[in-house]
């Protein structure tokens, strides 16, 4: 059961992605004949992902990511990967599923509009539109990274003869080894590092025009995340990092990561960047980087929207807290 006291005592929930209140019946999904009495129940929602696209009902002005059965049939879904995402225990125990399915996607949005009145959506687009209420987020946050492992993971790693889909979606199961596989996520570190007034943002290559953020990279074995905050922020910067303080947490499904998030101290400021990772890192002060934050910068330069946790670990930088 999803804790009751969630949104009181975590900074995690109030993020994008990260307001799941789903009950995801661990000790359930293994009961086959439970899970298909679920998915045929007519309360029962459905959050379709055509590729990585979200599909909505366009005329429907609430929730119109979240189908019933009878859409399924109406768009005509063949090969699809269903997953039980959980119970709404704020809905009367609302049954949630994922299905992802691929097609053309050349051809998908004339194909949509033949079958109704639906379009498809990226998720980040979802987000940035704020076209779903945060607790659908979390539930398509939740779809999109299980229904990517199994699109990734149809052959088994150690015979590599075909897997089949199992727990609901949880677990992959080869016949032919016996082995069984589960769906992963990959830790990453994201951090603001601060000296003073002053804070480090750097500017990755793939990154929007005039967009500083804060630096990250993926955990590697055998290291904590406090050491590989002060790992990439040395690789990527040059810079040597002290005090490393746990903010918050945010699922980040692109394609299945958890952002854990940090304020590090800087015990060195001179740069020496990475030019093969970065295009470029600055010092900021407090004052730059509030007017960043509110697009108001006469450089032109902005921080990352809301909808990452970057933008909130700013955020706190800037309000002093």
């Amino acid at each position: 059961m999803q804790a009751e006291t969630t949104e009181a005592f975590d900074a995690s929930s109030a993020l994008c992605y990260s307001a799941n209140t789903l009950n995801r019946c661990g000790e359930k999904r293994k009961d086959t004949e439970w899970v298909k009495s679920l998915k045929a129940a007519s309360e029962t929602r459905f959050l379709i992902q055509a590729n990585d696209s979200f599909i909505f009902n366009i005329e429907q002005e609430i929730d119109p990511v979240q189908h019933t059965a009878e859409v399924l049939g109406t768009l005509g879904i063949k090969d699809a990967t269903t997953i039980f995402l959980g119970l709404d225990e704020e809905d009367s125990d609302r049954p949630y599923f994922g299905v992802r399915y691929s097609t053309d996607a050349e051809t998908l949005e004339e194909e949509l509009e033949k079958r109704g009145p639906f379009a498809a959506y990226g998720l980040r687009g979802i987000a940035m539109k704020r076209a779903a209420s945060s607790k659908v987020f979390g539930m398509m946050a939740q779809a999109a990274a299980v229904g990517r492992w199994h699109l990734s993971h149809k052959m088994c790693s150690q015979c590599g003869k075909p897997t089949e889909l199992a727990e609901a979606g949880y677990r992959r199961d080869c016949p032919s080894c016996s082995a069984q596989h589960f769906p992963r996520t990959d830790p990453a570190v994201i951090m603001l590092i601060t000296h003073g007034d002053k804070c480090l943002m750097g500017r990755p290559y793939h990154l929007a025009e005039n967009v500083y953020t804060t630096l990250a990279g993926f955990v590697e074995p055998g290291e904590t995340l406090e050491d590989a905050v002060r790992r990439e922020v040395f690789e990527e910067a040059g810079v040597k990092v002290g005090k490393v303080t746990y903010i918050a947490s945010q699922p980040w499904p692109f394609p299945s990561n958890i952002m854990a998030g940090f304020h590090g101290e800087a015990l060195t400021t001179d740069l020496n960047i990475d030019y093969e990772e970065m295009e470029d890192c600055q010092w900021f002060t407090k004052e730059e980087t509030l007017r960043m934050l509110q697009g108001e910068a006469e450089s032109g330069l902005i921080c990352p929207p809301d909808i990452s946790i970057a933008h909130h670990l700013i955020k706190i930088f800037t309000e002093g807290k």
